[in-house]
């Protein structure tokens, strides 16, 4: 369950609320991998999520990331705008601007 590119891919194409969501996202993939019920309550899936063997939130959003660079078609409407705020930030804390 490492590479979860895969997954994200197949969602995000099922699913569009999910190109600007990661929580949603997120949680379609536990979903998906049987992880979590639908029903349950948010305490009770992250009190448990080491013994589940929950996968890393950053490692969805990093294979949503990866899905969008490579297919266009998959981003979502917020896709511009985190990519300006991402070179907004890329210019204020860079060591060479100063």
């Amino acid at each position: 369950m490492k590479n979860y590119y895969d997954t994200v891919k197949q969602i995000l194409i099922e699913k569009a609320a999910a190109r600007d969501d990661d929580m949603y996202l997120y949680a379609l993939v536990l979903y998906k991998f049987k992880l979590i019920d639908p029903n349950e309550t948010f305490y009770r899936v992250m009190t448990s999520a080491k013994t589940r063997g929950l996968p890393s939130y950053e490692s969805v959003s990093r294979a949503r990331r990866k899905v969008q660079e490579q297919e266009p078609e998959l981003r979502g409407a917020k896709y511009k705008e985190r990519k300006k705020e991402e070179e907004e930030y890329r210019g204020f804390y860079s060591p060479f601007n100063k």
